[in-house]
């Protein structure tokens, strides 16, 4: 896999940042949407996949159907099971890497820290950190896309800094180790999706002495109801024409049909009640009745993303298993430092800790520094503004020819993270098709764009008044809202259907573009 150096070819180059599922579809569109070649995708870690390589810990699985937790380009008909597996989807995306002869486009362990903007080159800088030979190096590119997900830095010990005193082994679980759990006293902290699928795993298959888990809040729990994927199903999709397309279809449908219960309408509440009180139903059937209390939430369904059940509910029977729901940890105390204090007084006695408290999501971009025009700090730039934000979910005024991928207010309200990059990549391209034009030559032309400050600024307005009528609030801790400001900086406002109708079909308001051409 190719590193490029140096400045060749840089006129219309294209630097992706990041090999995961959306720095993948980049590339591929570029090449079936553009027949563009010059580009190349720089990835910090020795694979491709992104979350998928990154969180390897049993019992992982997406919570999106398959059919929809795939590129629309690159169909799989023969998907094992309704909701895949880590394995399959790795697998899947390195197909892709092939179908697509991306190989040669790829620089792995090639990582990013920093892209500066030349207004007198019109070009990007890119400051690259060779891992293997410990080496940093420059490249200019004409363009940017940043891939690099919100998922990717674990909150980790940086949120429980006591847990740096602990005498035994301690990792999250986007970090997992091959560790022996039989007979050992384990605690897990936090109770979001990752913790939903190790506890269980941990309890039925590694035969702890204990598992103790701490949660600070609760979470709505809903049956996955996933099933093997039958042989007949498979021929169907594979040799009926349009058969994958449909089934595609009719899954979007499915997933956008149940928004109105994200609305703060009469129609919103009626929906969420509705769904409320059937999950309610079924975690009290399930879950150990000692637990209830501190299980069944008391926000709405909906105000934080719920977790699908991954046998989590029943292994909370188990007479090894304790929950309890507090504040975090006070301290690390007795010679060895495995007796743990949560910080309502309780002490246990610990050998190993998983920390499942989720990642640093209102830090889009880190640890990467983007400056723009003028040196302008893309982050201290957010900052200023209470969270992060931009035009369209992709670029920002000030930041020419530089473009987001999983960017702010472009994560769906639960459906398919993925068909929203899939959207907002089609939507770069139609922008570079935009100034391209018909003409090859054109794409040397040092040509900058960005939105106007204006156009940027309206459309953010917009967008946070249409969230207010959804029931996300400040007052349940979600990781889409900035805590510290209030803002949500993440979730799009609308239907995926709106979502894809916005990027893909709406024509491009060139008004609210900026566009500079020098030969």
């Amino acid at each position: 896999m190719a590193v490029l150096r140096g400045n060749a070819l840089a006129d219309d180059r294209i630097a992706i940042i990041g090999a995961g599922m959306a720095g993948i579809a980049m590339g591929v569109q570029l090449k079936r949407l553009l027949k563009h070649e010059n580009f190349c995708i720089y990835e910090k870690g020795n694979d491709i996949g992104g979350t998928w390589t990154d969180n390897r810990y049993p019992n992982l699985s997406c919570d999106v159907v398959s059919e929809f937790y795939s590129f629309s380009f690159f169909q799989k008909p023969d998907w094992s099971e309704k909701y895949a597996q880590q394995r399959e989807i790795l697998d899947y995306i390195h197909d892709c890497a092939r179908h697509f002869q991306l190989e040669s486009h790829i620089a792995l362990q090639q990582e990013c820290r920093s892209v500066s903007w030349s207004e007198s080159e019109r070009l990007w800088t890119l400051s690259l950190w060779d891992i293997p030979h410990e080496k940093s190096y420059v490249v200019q590119a004409r363009y940017i896309v940043t891939a690099m997900g919100v998922l990717n830095i674990p909150n980790g010990l940086s949120d429980l800094p006591v847990l740096t005193h602990f005498g035994g082994p301690v990792f999250h679980t986007s970090q997992w180790r091959e560790t022996d759990f039989r007979d050992k006293r384990v605690m897990v902290i936090g109770n979001g999706c990752s913790a939903n699928q190790v506890v269980p795993w941990i309890l039925n298959n590694q035969r702890p002495r204990t598992l103790v888990q701490i949660v600070r809040s609760e979470q709505w729990v809903a049956p996955k109801n996933n099933y093997r994927i039958s042989t007949f199903t498979k021929w169907c999709l594979r040799h009926i024409p349009f058969a994958m397309k449909v089934r595609r279809l009719w899954a979007a449908y499915q997933l956008d049909r149940g928004f109105v219960a994200y609305r703060n309408t009469t129609a919103g509440a009626k929906a969420r009640n509705s769904a409320a009180e059937s999950v309610k139903s079924y975690m009290r059937s399930v879950a150990n009745p000692t637990y209830h209390h501190l299980l069944i939430p008391r926000y709405d369904l909906g105000a934080k993303r719920p977790v699908m059940d991954h046998g989590y509910l029943e292994a909370t029977n188990r007479p090894n298993f304790t929950l309890i729901k507090c504040d975090g940890i006070r301290s690390v105390e007795s010679s060895d430092k495995k007796t743990v204090v949560d910080a309502a007084g309780n002490r246990h006695d610990v050998d190993i800790i998983i920390l499942a408290n989720g990642f640093q999501t209102q830090d889009l971009l880190s640890p990467m520094e983007v400056r723009g025009i003028k040196d302008q700090d893309l982050r201290a730039l957010w900052q200023q503004r209470g969270g992060s934000e931009a035009y369209m979910g992709v670029t920002v005024h000030g930041f020419p020819n530089f473009f987001m991928l999983a960017g702010p207010n472009t994560l769906p309200s639960s459906n398919s993270t993925l068909h929203g990059i899939e959207c907002s990549v089609v939507y770069i391209t139609r922008i570079l098709r935009g100034i391209w034009g018909k003409s090859l030559a054109q794409r040397a032309d040092a040509i900058s764009v960005m939105p106007t400050a204006e156009a940027e600024t309206q459309f953010n307005a917009a967008l946070q008044a249409d969230i207010k009528g959804l029931i996300y609030t400040s007052h349940v801790h979600s990781w889409y809202i900035n805590k510290e400001t209030g803002k949500n900086t993440l979730i799009w406002p609308g239907t995926q259907f709106s979502f894809w109708w916005n990027r893909c079909v709406t024509a491009i308001k060139w008004t609210d573009w900026i566009i500079e051409r020098h030969s």
